[in-house]
Formats: structure tokens, sequence, C-alpha cells
């Protein structure tokens, strides 16, 4: 017979539970990678027994493993894969050094990309404005550091118009010089006195989510080559991203194209995932591209190779549904209205949409007809009511109810749609991202009567419907969006979009990120502590139930254990196994910036007999 796996008892803080009564306990036993109780101290040492392994989390919190259902992890990883960081760059120089440090271990000639400069992916609190010198550099000032190797400083969107550079090579290799006129497109060319290009693009030159042919002819088709390593490498540098925010597991349902799926399937299949991950693949992607390579035909066929990925069993990494986004966002002008409002550049729209109604309509039924679970990304007013409209016709023949389909973004939804997918029981989800990094952006864009369907996530929680919350385009920390949740700030002014219908409660916050995303998911056994659930875990240095709301964003993860092994840590608290961590997944932290697990000091008051 087998050793039974050594108990842990885990004490000292707060443990919120997030069970059936959302209590909180003093303790918590783990068994090899599941839980076996909580409860009082006194009665935990019991269960653990002497020969327990004892970790004192001196002060901090232990929550559960945060579930994030819109992260974009494999994505944002890929982008960053291969490229230069400057997210931290403070100056000219702090930028070519690192170039120039690229460019000595890069062959000649090859392409050297690089991150955007500021705080992604809105680039609100900080962007290339803050560099010391208020600009990009231009080519020649790049040249210094490359003249052989092409450099792109790069532009992520959604935000839109946009900055980047590049260096003299790159011009010459993507056949830009002083024939090229002053503007393309929406594509602004920067040019010196001499009517030669400077190397620095303006407007529409964003990565994806861009209407440009000229930018994504002329210059993203000529250097965005992904291979299958590289959304492999974004696999495993997004789930490194996920542990430092005590994120165990992850509903990965947006612009997930089969080769992003075969990636996880690849960490997984050589012991390489360290995350809980369920995918749901894209019926008809169009983020890169803006849609040219869409037809009726990939649908259908995307919609067959859905129900032949599913495989709902596996520990750590699921396949299950059918993506459908019928539009994008409004800051590049795509978002989807039944009222003109202004794209970038001043001019009136009503947005873009990629699918046809036979595309959607023939969706719908491919997915009753043969179960597969149907996730759809309706962003706007017309959008949910083209989807409801099309849905009506099918309700006498299949019971939808059964099927826990999923609404995501609803990025503007009124309340007649969200009752009616409560009725329906689809699952909500929506992320206060789109309030913080875009809500100043709708008022003036939209005017303020946009406002007032804009991710009404109180009227969520008000229908009955499971609702789960994400991170998107961020800000990354899970605990910032919980705040945010019920600040409902717009980012860079200041002004709350809160109240009645918008904000919601600092507990629904952390169930929106924790029990609700694990019903969401179909997944049993996360998102709360309770006996013979996973041992997923998060350790953070603050309760996020109690601390002041204005300190709830400045939380920070202590360790990350996702069944009952460590898979982040920051050296502040004792080990909860003993097994390596690689370098990658430690992050030294001073305890005295850290609140709870930092700052305990051992008193008179102290019980701390279970050393």
């Amino acid at each position: 017979m087998s050793k039974p796996a050594a108990r842990t008892l885990i004490f000292g803080g707060s443990i919120l539970t997030q069970n059936d009564h959302r209590e909180t306990h003093e303790a918590i036993v783990l068994e090899g990678d599941v839980i076996v109780a909580t409860g009082t101290l006194a009665d935990m040492k019991t269960v653990a027994g002497a020969a327990a392994r004892k970790v004192d989390v001196e002060g901090a919190c232990v929550m559960p493993g945060v579930i994030d259902d819109h992260p974009h992890f494999l994505h944002f990883g890929s982008f960053d894969a291969d490229c230069v960081i400057l997210y931290d760059a403070k100056n000219h120089e702090d930028i070519l050094s690192r170039i120039r440090a690229r460019v000595a271990t890069t062959p000649r000639g090859e392409w050297i990309l690089t991150t955007p400069v500021g705080e992604p992916h809105y680039f609100i609190r900080r962007s290339w404005q803050n560099l010391a010198e208020g600009r990009l550099p231009n080519r020649k000032e790049l040249d210094r550091v490359s003249p052989d190797h092409p450099v792109w400083i790069q532009a992520y969107a959604p935000r839109t118009p946009n900055v980047c550079a590049m260096n003299s090579k790159a011009l010459q290799m993507l056949g830009f010089g002083r024939d090229l006129p002053d503007q393309v497109d929406n594509v602004t060319i920067e040019k010196d006195a001499e009517g030669e290009p400077t190397g620095i693009f303006r407007g529409s030159v964003t990565n994806y989510y861009n209407s440009s042919r000229f930018w994504l002819g002329r210059v993203a088709a000529q250097v965005f080559r992904p291979t299958d390593d590289l959304w492999y490498r974004g696999a495993l540098g997004g789930q490194l991203t996920a542990a430092g925010r005590g994120v165990t597991a992850a509903y990965e349902g947006h612009a997930m194209e089969a080769a992003h799926i075969a990636a996880y399937q690849r960490a997984r299949n050589e012991g390489n995932l360290r995350m809980r991950v369920l995918a749901s693949l894209e019926g008809a992607p169009h983020a890169n591209d803006y849609g040219m390579g869409l037809s009726e035909d990939l649908v259908r066929a995307n919609c067959v190779l859905a129900a032949s990925l599913t495989q709902i069993s596996d520990p750590l990494y699921r396949v299950n549904g059918l993506s459908l986004c019928p539009s994008g966002p409004a800051w590049p002008g795509i978002l989807q209205s039944d009222r003109e409002y202004l794209d970038p550049y001043g001019r009136p729209t009503k947005g873009h949409g990629f699918i046809t109604q036979a595309m959607e309509r023939d969706t719908i039924e491919y997915c009753l007809k043969n179960n597969v679970r149907l996730n759809m990304l309706n962003c706007s007013l017309p959008e949910h009511r083209e989807f409801l409209a099309l849905l009506e016709p099918f309700l006498g023949q299949y019971d939808v109810r059964t099927r826990e389909w999923v609404i995501q973004h609803s990025i503007f939804v009124q309340e007649e749609a969200i009752k009616r997918y409560a009725e329906l029981k689809f699952h909500l989800t929506s992320t206060v991202s789109f309030c913080w990094g875009k809500g100043a952006m709708y008022e003036e864009r939209m005017g303020e009567e946009a406002l007032k369907n804009l991710v009404p996530i109180g009227k969520m929680f008000a229908s009955g419907a499971n609702v789960g919350l994400g991170s998107d385009w961020g800000p990354a920390s899970p605990f910032e969006h919980m705040a945010l949740a019920e600040t409902r700030e717009f980012g860079g002014t200041g002004r709350r979009h809160d109240g009645p219908g918008y904000s919601i409660t600092r507990q629904q916050a952390l169930d929106g990120w924790t029990v609700n995303n694990a019903k969401l998911m179909q997944w049993e056994g996360i998102g709360a502590l309770k006996p013979g659930y996973k041992a997923d875990l998060a350790i953070v240095d603050r309760n996020p139930q109690t601390c002041h709301i204005g300190d709830l964003p400045n939380t920070q993860v202590l360790r990350t254990v996702l069944g009952g092994k460590d898979i982040f840590d920051t050296k502040i608290l004792p080990r909860v196994d003993e097994a390596d961590l690689p370098s990658e997944r430690v992050k030294h932290l001073d305890k005295a910036s850290v609140q709870g697990g930092s700052g305990h000091v051992c008193g008179p008051q102290c019980n701390h007999a279970a050393h």
C-alpha cells in the first residue's frame, strides 16, 4: 500500500473559506493535493496530527486560488515572449541599452521587437509620454545601437490612435522611404525637413484590432509570423504571470485559435502546466487580421473542430465549447452601436460587425444539435438583441437552460437582456476593465447617455445568474479589480461610475473571482477551501474582505499553491512543500514592503503553540 501523504497545517491568519456560508476560519489542513478540513486552530491541530508540517502565515490571509475568466494569459505571454521588455523604461538611454543587449545575441538582419513603454494595456497611468524625453526615440537614435538589425518599438491595442517607432533598417526592409506618402489609411508617417521618414508612425499602428489595410499588409504581415513554438512559450510565460497574481485557474474563452489550444495541450503533455485551464475554440477569429480571412465555411469548420476537441475530465487542462465574438472594441471604432459615435479620428461610425446573421444563426443551431457549449462575446446592445432574437426560434425545440451557455464581455447591456439570460440559465461574465480603462473614452465619444448601460455588474448579480469576473486588458491585479468593482473609477479622470446596479459588494467581487468562476468553468472541487476540494490557495498580505478599499489594489501575493504544491513564492513565509522552485517562480520581497505576513511581530497576545 502507498504511504499516505503528510498533512500540512496552515494557521496564523484569516482563512477565507468561500464555503457555502462564506465563513472565515482560523486554520486549514491539507493532505497531498486536497483540503482535509478548515476550522478553529485547536480543532485543526487535532486533525493535522503532531507530525504535520506547520506553516504560520504570520497575519497574512489564506484564500482560494484566484480564478480569472478572461485573462488572455497565452496571448499576452506570446506578445512578450520574444520582445525586449520596455514597460518600465525610464528614458531613451534605458531603451537603447536594452536594445543593445538584444542586438548582441541576435543574428544580423533578424527583427528585434520591443513592447510598448508603460503599463499595459491601456497605458493610462504610464506610457511613452512619461519618458524623460516625452517621446519615443526616432530612427537615428535607434540606429546608434542597432544599425544592422531592424527594430520596432510596438504599440498594443486597444488604444487608438497610438504611436510606434522603427529604425532605419526596419524602414529599409519594409520598403519605406521618402516616396511613402505622409498619410496612408489612418497612419501618419512623420518625416524630417528633408522629407525622409523619422521612423515615427502615428494613428492606427497597433498590433491587433486594427482596420488599416496598409498597416496590416505592409507591416504586420511582413513581421509577424507566429510559430507553434511561440504560442507554447506564451503559454508557459502566461502561467508564470498568473501564479504571481495568485491565479490557479483560468478560462481562456476569447480569441483562442486551434494553435493556441494546442500550445496549452503541449504544456500539459510535457508536464509543464502549473495552472488549471479551460479553453474554448474561437469560431470566427478576427482580432489579428480584421476578419479578412473569415468565411461561412471557416466558421462551420470551427464548429466541427470545437466538438472534436472537447475533453472535460483532465485535472489540469480541459477544452469545452465554441466562442463567437460579433465585433470588437470601441477605441478603434469597431464596437457595434445603434447610435453613431465618434471613431478615433472624430468621424461618425456605428462600428463594424465581423460575422453575418447567417454565421451566428448557423452556429447557434450547430451548438444546440451537437451539444457544444456556446460562449457568446456580445459587446453591445444590438449584439445582445440580435443574439437573443436568433436564439428564440430554437427554444421550443431545445432546452437551452440545461446547456449552461456563457455570455462574455457585456460592455454595454440592458437590464432586459440580463434578465432574459438569467431566465435561460446563462453564465454571465464581464470585467470592470472596461470601466477603468475605457470609461472616459466612452463618455467622450459616445456621450453620457451610453454610460447607463456600461458594465452593469450590479444588475447582473441581482438577476440571479451566476456572474464571473476577469481581468482582460487590465489592470493586472485581481485585487485592484475587486476594488474597482465597488468604486467603478475611470482611469485617469477619477470619475466614479458607481451606485446601485453598477457597484457590487466586496463579497460579491470575491465570489466573482472564485466560486462563481468555478461554476462557470463547470469545474468541481475548485474555487473554495472546503473538505475534499483541491488545495489551490493564494496567501496574500492583507484580508481582501476587511482591508480599506484604498489599500485593496496594493494587495501583494506572498504564495500561490496549486494542488498542495507551491507554484509562486516570495521568501516571506515558510514553504508549503519542499520541492525546489525555479527562479522564475520566485519574487523576492522585502518584508517591510508588505502587510500582514511581513509586519507581524510576536507579542503577549500571540498564541503560536502550533510551532
